[in-house]
C-alpha cells in the first residue's frame, strides 16, 4: 500500500464521529512492536549486566541476563532481514518516507525549536513522517547498527586485541546514554504531549484522525484526502 492510496474512513451523514485515515499497515505496526519488545529486553538485560554489584538486584542471575541480551541482539539482527525478505514493499515504503529531506523538512527543523508563541511563521507542511520523526528513525537505526557492531566485538573480545574490546565496551555504553533520551522523548511525545498524543492511535490500530493529519502532516493529507484539503 502506498501513501497515495491510503483509505479514509467516511463518517456517516449527521455523525459527529471524526473521519479516520489509515496510516500504518499491520506489517508496519508488527515491525514497530516487535522492535519495541526487543529494545525493552535489551535495555533491561543490559542494565542487569551493567549495574555494579552493590546496586544490582539480578547479580546472581547474570548468566541469564547475558543469555537474554544475546538472544535479543540476535532477534534485533534477524528482524529487519525477515521483513526485507517477507515484506520488501513495507521496507521500501519506510525507506522512501524517511530518507529524503526536502526544503520544508529543513525549515521545519529550524523552526521547531522556537516556542509556538514566538514563531513568526507556521511550521512547514509535512508528509507521513515529519522531519523530527525522520531524524529519530535514522538515529535509532544508526544506534542499532552501532549496538550490534560493538556488541559483537565485546562478545568475541577474547579473540581480538584488547584495545578493540575496550573501545567497543566504551562505545556500547555511550550509545546507551545517547539512545536513552531518544527513547524517552519518543515516549513523552506519544503519551504525554497533547498535540502529538493522537499519533499513538496510529501505531496501535493503524488509523489516525483526519483532522490531526491535516494539522500535523498536511502534505500527506493532500495525498490521502485531497478532496478535504483546505475545506
Amino acid at each position: 500500500m502506498t501513501a497515495s492510496v491510503a483509505p479514509v474512513a467516511a463518517a456517516p451523514a449527521q455523525s459527529r464521529r471524526p473521519r479516520l485515515v489509515y496510516r500504518f499497515t499491520i506489517a508496519e505496526r508488527l515491525l514497530h512492536w516487535l522492535f519495541t519488545v526487543d529494545v525493552v529486553l535489551l535495555a533491561l538485560s543490559g542494565l542487569g549486566l551493567y549495574l555494579p554489584p552493590e546496586h544490582n538486584p539480578v547479580l546472581e542471575k547474570r548468566a541469564l541476563m547475558h543469555s537474554i541480551h544475546i538472544d535479543a541482539a540476535i532477534g534485533m539482527m534477524v528482524l529487519p532481514v525477515l521483513f526485507i525478505v517477507l515484506r520488501p514493499d513495507i521496507m521500501v515504503r519506510l525507506w522512501h518516507d524517511v530518507e529524503w529531506f526536502d526544503r520544508d523538512d529543513w525549515r521545519w527543523l529550524r523552526r521547531i525549536w522556537i516556542p509556538g508563541f514566538l514563531r513568526r511563521k507556521p511550521l512547514p507542511a509535512q508528509g507521513r513522517f515529519n522531519a523530527g520523526q525522520k531524524l529519530n528513525t535514522i538515529a535509532i537505526a544508526a544506534a542499532t547498527v552501532g549496538f550490534i557492531a560493538t556488541g559483537v566485538i565485546m562478545d568475541y573480545g577474547a579473540r581480538l586485541p584488547p584495545s578493540w574490546s575496550d573501545a567497543a565496551d566504551t562505545w556500547h555504553i555511550w550509545l546507551m546514554y545517547l539512545g536513552a533520551p531518544l527513547i524517552a522523548g519518543h515516549l513523552a511525545l506519544a503519551l504525554l504531549v497533547p498535540p502529538t498524543r493522537p499519533a499513538l492511535r496510529g501505531i496501535v490500530t493503524g488509523w489516525v484522525r483526519l483532522d490531526f493529519v491535516r494539522r500535523r502532516h498536511a502534505k500527506w493529507a493532500a495525498e490521502v484526502a485531497p478532496e478535504d484539503t483546505g475545506t
